[in-house]
């Protein structure tokens, strides 16, 4: 982005992909204040801040996904701090929304029906929520139990309405779990997950078929990429070459292919897509610095993937400042 910061950790961070091809994320400017941005498939770039978001140091606007008829979301921060979600129109025209008699909300994904889900934080806690197309909500706790868990993110939506995401327990473990369109859950975790603090389960998203991807970290603390198909069978894998610290698989598409990250012996990272055959490519942005992985150093980071094959992301160059990319 023009106005995206020049020193570390600033720059330009891809987070999302649409149908479409559009790349969308956030920029942390000279300042450190946050903005959202979207760039269509022909290259022009809109910045967007959120009525309301505040543009002080550490806080402002993210986009987060988009769907097909070009509805994006994301969520600001106000002045107090506390985040609210917004969609955008394919117009342009910002909603801000929180679900009722919440403090705040965070929309991590939306389908082509125009149903989002997200994470949200109230009274009792943290929770998922559903938008439906009507703008009518539902609030959520996977073990049916708030007080089970430490917090919620729902962070994958199918065409169906199926709804994924991970949970939190009392312990720090992370699980997965899916959700039904009728509101039904299944908890997993992925074979070899760890069972301490910080350990377990990530959920990073799903496709129509409603296979799901992610990572899962050991005993040891290492990682491992995994898919789960809708009838519960897992498939954990590394790319070649990986190291002790492990993948992530973070993006899947409607065709099976996987786009993910790894770190090789030598703690660099890169990035890879798997595909429905198992297939690995590497992926390494051509600017991206080859150094051990670091607050200043992440390597090649793709994020999602699209059904035409286009990955987004975001890599850091030698001097650690981050740079968004498309590859196709």
């Amino acid at each position: 982005m023009p106005l995206a910061g020049t020193t570390t950790p600033q720059g330009t961070f891809g987070i999302g992909i649409s149908p479409n091809t559009s790349v969308l994320g956030y920029f942390i400017d000279a300042n450190s204040v946050i903005h959202g941005f979207v760039r269509t498939s022909a290259g022009a770039i809109a910045t967007v801040d959120a009525p309301g978001a505040s543009l002080t140091q550490g806080l402002g606007t993210e986009v987060t996904a988009m769907n097909t008829p070009g509805e994006a979301v994301g969520f600001y921060y106000d002045g107090q701090k506390f985040y609210h979600s917004f969609m955008i129109s394919p117009g342009g025209t910002i909603t801000t929304f929180d679900p009722p008699n919440t403090n705040g909300s965070i929309p991590y994904c939306i389908n082509d029906s125009g149903v989002i889900a997200g994470a949200v934080v109230d009274a009792n806690g943290s929770h998922g929520y559903v938008r439906a197309a009507d703008g009518t909500f539902t609030v959520f706790d996977p073990t049916g139990n708030a007080s089970q868990v430490a917090g919620v993110i729902a962070d994958g939506i199918n065409s169906s309405g199926v709804i994924t995401g991970f949970y939190r327990d009392t312990n720090f473990v992370n699980h997965g779990y899916v959700r039904d369109a009728n509101g039904t859950f299944t908890l997993f975790d992925a074979p070899g997950a760890g069972t301490a603090s910080a350990q377990g389960t990530m959920v990073y998203d799903i496709n129509s078929a409603g296979t799901i991807v992610g990572e899962v970290t050991s005993s040891t603390g290492a990682l491992e990429s995994y898919s789960r198909s809708s009838d519960g069978t897992f498939t954990t894998f590394n790319p070649p070459g990986t190291g002790t610290m492990g993948s992530s698989a973070n993006g899947i598409n409607d065709n099976g292919s996987i786009a993910g990250e790894f770190f090789d012996t030598n703690m660099v990272n890169h990035g890879y897509v798997r595909s429905i055959g198992g297939t690995f490519t590497t992926l390494d942005d051509p600017n991206a610095a080859q150094l051990p992985y670091s607050f200043t150093n992440l390597g090649t980071v793709p994020r999602r993937i699209n059904g035409l094959g286009a990955v987004a992301g975001l890599y850091s160059d030698a001097n650690g400042v981050r740079h968004a990319f498309l590859w196709q």
